[in-house]
Parts: structure tokens; C-alpha cells; sequence
């Protein structure tokens, strides 16, 4: 079994400008439609990194849960935020995902994830997150993020595990297609409000034929 805590250890510490510093377009959208919501705002980053987007929605004044499996990620994420006021809103904590949100029920205004949903997690884990996203999130509350799409040119090489999912050379990818990211959003009681299919590139990365969504808790 890939133990992918180790995984992204290496990553960062080979890459630790891998994403860049600047939010992501879906992140700020996301944003956008929090600041129309009483305060304060709470955000859960799922899989956060060296926190990106966390530090963003900080910068909101958000309170942000951001959590990773990666302890080297958190300890660049703190260390970002040492000495700022961002401290105090930034709550980095190490946590596998797949183990249960270290969170109350209905406690967040949003739930972020970033290219989370697509690692190496099967259809019954993606239902199983979902759920405890929609768990975890107030009635009408947010889940936003981007996935790794069918269209992106990975998509077919290497191990097929299941529909969708293939081992590549060096990582396992569950790719969506607009359909099964909407019927899965669905089934966790999610609402698709938003969904744009776009290349996007984050510092030292680029992502072809991504999806993009907003959903909203019913």
C-alpha cells in the first residue's frame, strides 16, 4: 500500500513552490460568495499543502481549518504564517481525510478542495468523503474545488483500477467526467451551482481540461 503521507513529504521538499503562492481562480470565486455571509466565516481546506489558498482565505478574514496528511506541507504552512495575524485564523492540522473530518457537524460556511477529490481514492471513497463533507458544512453551505477531468490527456495510460481511475507512472488519478462529478455531488446532497471545464497553471504546475465547481448543501 502507498504510503502517500511520504508521498507528498518528497513532493514539497523536491518542489516547494510546486502551486506558487496565488490563489487559485476557484478559490477566489469561492470567496466571492462567502464575503455576502454573516461573519465569521468558516472554511475547511481538504487537502490544503503549504496552504495557498488557505493563506488566501485568511487574508478574507476567514477562519480556516487547513488540513493535510503531509506533515512537511503544515510545517511550511506554519512557518508562513509565524509572527502574522494569520495565526490566529489558520489552524493547520495533520489528518487523514479518508479516517473522518476531525470536524463538528454543520460547522463550516465551506469546504475547499483542490485537486483532492482525484488522488488515488475509489468511487466508494469519494462517496465517503462526500458525505462527511456535506456533514460537516451548514445548510446551504458550499463545497468547491477542481478535479482531474476524462479530457485530460493522462487519462487512459497506464492501470486501469476501476472506471476512471488508473495507476500512472508516478501517481494513482480518479479522473470525472461533468456526469459523475455531478451524480456524486448529488448523492451527498450536494447541488451543483457551477461547473467550467479550463486549463489552469499554479506555479511550477500546469493542469490541463480541469473542472471547476461550486455546489451548494441542499
Amino acid at each position: 500500500m502507498t504510503d502517500w503521507a511520504k508521498v507528498w513529504d518528497e513532493t514539497y521538499t523536491k518542489q516547494p513552490k510546486i502551486y506558487g503562492d496565488e490563489p487559485s481562480e476557484i478559490a477566489v470565486q469561492l470567496a466571492n460568495l462567502l464575503v455576502q455571509k454573516p461573519k465569521p466565516k468558516r472554511v475547511l481546506d481538504l487537502g490544503c499543502g503549504y496552504g495557498r489558498d488557505s493563506i488566501y482565505f485568511a487574508h478574507q478574514g476567514f477562519e480556516v481549518m487547513a488540513l493535510d496528511c503531509s506533515l512537511v506541507a503544515l510545517k511550511m504552512l506554519r512557518q508562513r504564517i509565524a509572527g502574522t495575524n494569520l495565526e490566529r485564523l489558520i489552524a493547520p492540522i495533520v489528518a487523514d481525510a479518508l479516517q473522518g473530518l476531525p470536524a463538528c457537524d454543520s460547522c463550516f460556511d465551506a469546504v475547499y478542495a483542490y485537486l483532492f477529490f482525484c488522488l488515488a481514492f475509489t468511487d466508494a471513497d469519494i462517496t465517503k468523503l462526500l458525505a462527511d463533507c456535506a456533514r460537516v458544512v451548514k445548510p446551504k453551505g458550499h463545497l468547491a474545488g477542481t478535479v482531474r477531468s476524462i479530457y485530460d490527456r493522462s487519462y487512459g495510460k497506464g492501470e486501469e483500477i476501476e472506471p476512471d481511475m488508473f495507476a500512472l507512472p508516478n501517481a494513482v488519478r480518479h479522473f470525472f467526467s461533468e456526469s459523475y462529478l455531478e451524480r456524486k455531488l448529488k448523492g451527498a446532497g450536494f447541488e451543483l451551482q457551477f461547473l467550467k471545464r479550463h486549463d489552469e497553471t499554479v506555479g511550477e504546475s500546469h493542469f490541463n481540461d480541469v473542472l471547476s465547481f461550486v455546489a451548494q448543501k441542499a
